[in-house]
């Protein structure tokens, strides 16, 4: 109980509100007029509770776009980043030494004592709401803004492991590298879907010399396959159990081929992965594509939305995304074009169905993602064909 006394103060760098109690306790924050780091320091209290509300929760999401717009919490400690999930505990104490706190795909809310602080982290709202319980400290700092790379380590270095939490140091060295690209080639093409587009061709182009190693990988997996395709035909047509893989394993030492040579092809695969999974979640957490617009898409940080379907399906929604469809033409048209010469008509097929296969699955995937993220990818794709019908030329 009791009344609070409020003063204010204003400088050409901050305001200033103090609230002072009868009882004796005290709080005074110190709130900058540019900038996302506020000051308190607070006199006389036993600890501090602060509760993300409704304009934190996540925004509603179908199928496996839902794992992007995820809150959770944060704890920075020991030079590197902790996430937990509002629905893996009820009640759960943690210790940070230098931020803790609570996030979304793009927002932030941490905070940050001179000492190892303890926070209890409940989850309130059906797992929807962060609730903080911090123990007594007399100085605070607060970051309330954007998960944003160069604000982040403008404000705290040690806040920009909020960024790409989760990934190996080597991965998020990629995530920030792509981030820097992308900001470069949007500094120069204003558009952000357009700098998108750019990027991935960027990508593609860096990505060469590996992308020749792994395609020469690929041939030497398509000839020996071709060499070996007649007599493993034969075999497989006479023998069973037992004496059939002995009669194989005769064949690749006969041949000096390792059995496992297949995975020679993975190989490129392993080489151009690291980069996918880089430019997805770099671009999964870029603030600077919420609320932009490119050609039909009013939002590069949702799904395309074409128009509205009068219902809604399963895990889909009720959303004709039309860069899915985009995105998976054109993998249907590469894999129409794909004609390795060392294959017999019989192994061409069978490659031909796997990648038709994995357009598939990379359509449900993709379907209910970002549209910058399946922008990306798109144009990935329309660079394939191109590359394809340039050297069938």
């Amino acid at each position: 109980g009791g009344r609070w006394e409020r003063t204010e103060h204003r400088s050409d760098t901050h305001h200033e509100f103090t609230f002072r109690h009868a009882g004796g306790a005290s709080l005074a924050w110190k709130i900058p007029l540019r900038g996302y780091r506020l000051e308190l320091e607070q006199r006389g209290l036993a600890g501090i509770s602060i509760r993300s509300g409704e304009s934190f929760r996540p925004r509603p999401a179908a199928g496996f776009g839902n794992w992007l717009e995820q809150s959770r919490y944060v704890i920075i400690h020991e030079g590197s980043a902790h996430q937990v999930g509002l629905d893996e505990t009820e009640v759960e104490e943690q210790t940070a030494d230098q931020w803790i706190g609570y996030r979304n795909r793009y927002w932030t809310l941490m905070a940050g004592a001179p000492q190892a602080v303890k926070a209890r982290l409940t989850a309130a709202e059906g797992n929807t709401d962060a609730r903080l319980d911090l123990d007594s400290s007399p100085d605070w700092s607060f970051y309330l803004g954007p998960v944003e790379p160069r604000v982040l380590a403008a404000t705290d270095p040690a806040l920009s492991e909020l960024l790409y939490a989760g990934l190996w140091f080597w991965l998020r060295w990629i995530c920030f590298a792509l981030f820097h690209l992308l900001a470069g080639i949007q500094s120069v093409i204003p558009s952000w879907g357009l700098a998108v587009m750019v990027l991935s061709l960027s990508v593609n182009i860096l990505m060469t010399p590996l992308s020749r190693i792994a395609e020469r990988f690929q041939q030497d997996v398509n000839e020996t396959e071709a060499r070996l395709a007649p007599e493993l035909s034969r075999i497989k047509k006479n023998f069973k159990g037992e004496e059939q893989s002995a009669k194989i394993l005769a064949l690749y030492k006969t041949e000096r081929v390792h059995p496992l040579y297949s995975l020679k092809s993975l190989m490129g695969v392993a080489v151009v992965i690291p980069v996918f999974i880089g430019a997805f979640d770099m671009l999964a957490e870029n603030i600077h594509l919420l609320d932009t617009g490119f050609l039909w898409i009013s939002d590069l940080s949702r799904p395309d939305d074409l128009f509205r379907l009068p219902f809604t399906l399963p895990f889909f929604g009720n959303e004709l995304n039309l860069l899915p469809f985009l995105m998976t033409g054109l993998s249907v048209i590469a894999s129409a074009l794909h004609n390795p010469l060392a294959l017999n008509a019989e192994l061409r097929a069978k490659q031909v169905r796997n990648m038709l296969l994995l357009a598939v699955a990379f359509f449900v995937l993709f379907y209910t993602f970002p549209a910058g993220m399946v922008l990306y990818w798109t144009t990935n794709n329309l660079i394939s064909v191109i590359k394809s019908l340039w050297a069938r030329r």
